[in-house]
């Protein structure tokens, strides 16, 4: 029986240890993950697609809330480098940004959540909008670094009466 008690408590301390590393990991992985989200968005605000296209991997999958679609980082550049080369994007501005929201699926994998309003964006027809812009992010942690998979943008749409 007192050999059953050591090693059930030497069990305990290991599993107690293992845990401690794993939650600071996490930790560590929260923090990666938010600092990439931080990264984009001061590239948007610097309107620099290259700097924004840093955080995305090889084959990333970007969706906006057009229904554009762009697979690949030097796609997704290419296009960010001609939304931010436009005055009608170029001239709105970012006037609220909920903190991201961060879930983990796997260690090595995580969905973050942000939420922005954006207003005096001009679309090509001339109509100047404000828009409340919600964007989902898949990212992955590659060969030690963090990486942006998947992005998809929508917009909120005003509530329709219900009849």
């Amino acid at each position: 029986m007192r050999r059953y008690s050591i090693f059930l408590i030497l069990g305990v301390m290991v599993a107690s240890a293992r845990a401690r590393q794993l939650n600071a990991q996490g930790a560590a992985d929260s923090v990666a993950i938010l600092r990439i989200v931080q990264q984009r968005a001061d590239a948007m605000r610097k309107l620099s697609a290259e700097m924004e296209g840093a955080n995305y991997a090889l084959s990333a999958v970007w969706i906006n809330a057009f229904g554009g679609r762009r697979v690949g980082r030097d796609s997704i550049v290419a296009f960010l480098r001609g939304l931010y080369d436009d005055p009608g994007y170029r001239e709105s501005r970012v006037i609220h940004e909920d903190p991201p929201e961060v879930l983990f699926i796997r260690p090595d994998v995580a969905v973050v959540h942000e939420f922005h309003e954006r207003e005096g964006q001009r679309l090509a027809d001339g109509t100047v909008i404000a828009r409340r812009t919600h964007t989902t992010l898949v990212v992955s942690k590659e060969q030690g670094r963090w990486l942006i998979q998947y992005q998809s943008i929508a917009d909120e749409r005003p509530r329709a009466v219900p009849r």
